[in-house]
């Protein structure tokens, strides 16, 4: 496994400097009979079963990093890497692309650079995030991610009729480092209505719930924003407001909250400081998009 985990970190963009360190990590488990058997342990259950207990591959994780001193953070991360093998696997066996497979499974690296800008550690703190991507319920298509999911809403427009049971794909942007550009939008929606045609009926739309559709970003960001612009792509459904503004994170890169010690290094930073500093909070919307 170590050859294949090896080949995987440089596949898919990690670093030198970040490689180096997740397979010093995996030789470090290899090298100890316990930590070794909890990953193998881990391993099978999941290539046995897709829907195993995800519950109990995590603390074998946790168990075999506490066992040597190293994050559980950088353990969860590797053993979600590994299960990619198998994942590969799965993903021919449906005769699904490897472009999607490589968009699905890029998410680990986008992940781990939180992580470690956050945290200061290499590493994965979304265990149950990853879960969706090893399970097949969340894959990766152009810029964004998708899942099947009942629409939750009564919603009517040109004709088209939604109820709170009709199926829609739940839209995720992930911090890929990607514009947020309508282009790269439309593009990926086309490509998941081809690839999510066979489960998901007409109309065939798409919901987004994200701090990105934040209506208060009407007087906080430039129209002329890609933050902006691609919220408007949607008919607002709901919105609300997060009173412990945990999505600063996303923003400014810390779980620091007071606003006078957050950075001011783009655009949006210096917006929302300007905004939190006049006693501003961080919120979310909910919209929906027909495609």
């Amino acid at each position: 496994m170590r050859k294949y985990l090896e080949g995987f970190l440089k596949k898919h963009g990690y670093t030198e400097e970040d490689s180096l360190y997740l397979l010093g990590c995996y030789d470090k488990i290899c090298s100890d009979t316990e930590a070794k058997g909890c990953f193998e342990k881990a391993v099978a259950l999941y290539d046995e079963n897709i829907n195993c207990e995800y519950g109990d591959i995590v603390s074998l994780a946790d168990k075999a990093a506490k066992k040597l001193y190293i994050y559980e953070y950088t353990a969860e991360l590797i053993m979600f890497l590994l299960f990619t093998k198998k994942l590969k696997e799965r993903y021919d066996q449906k005769g699904i692309s490897e472009e999607i497979f490589n968009a699905t499974v890029n998410d680990f690296r986008y992940q781990m650079q939180i992580c470690k800008q956050v945290r200061g550690i290499i590493g994965t703190e979304c265990a149950d995030w990853c879960m969706g991507f090893i399970r097949m319920t969340r894959f990766g298509v152009g810029r964004f991610q998708y899942e099947i999911i009942n629409f939750g809403y009564d919603y009517e427009k040109d004709g088209k009729v939604l109820t709170p049971e009709s199926k829609v794909l739940n839209v995720h942007i992930p911090a890929s480092g990607e514009p947020l550009s309508e282009e790269l939008a439309l593009e990926s929606f086309k490509m998941a209505k081809e690839f999510y045609k066979n489960e998901i009926g007409e109309p065939f739309a798409f919901k987004c719930s994200s701090w990105l559709m934040y209506p208060e970003h009407e007087t906080m960001l430039s129209h002329e924003s890609n933050i902006y612009r691609f919220a408007k792509m949607f008919d607002y459904l709901d919105y609300g407001i997060k009173k412990d503004n945990w999505d600063l994170y996303r923003i400014f890169g810390t779980y620091e909250k007071r606003p006078e010690y957050l950075p001011e290094k783009t655009s949006l930073q210096k917006a929302y400081k300007k905004h939190l500093l006049a006693g501003g909070k961080t919120g979310y919307g909910v919209g929906v998009f027909f495609y």
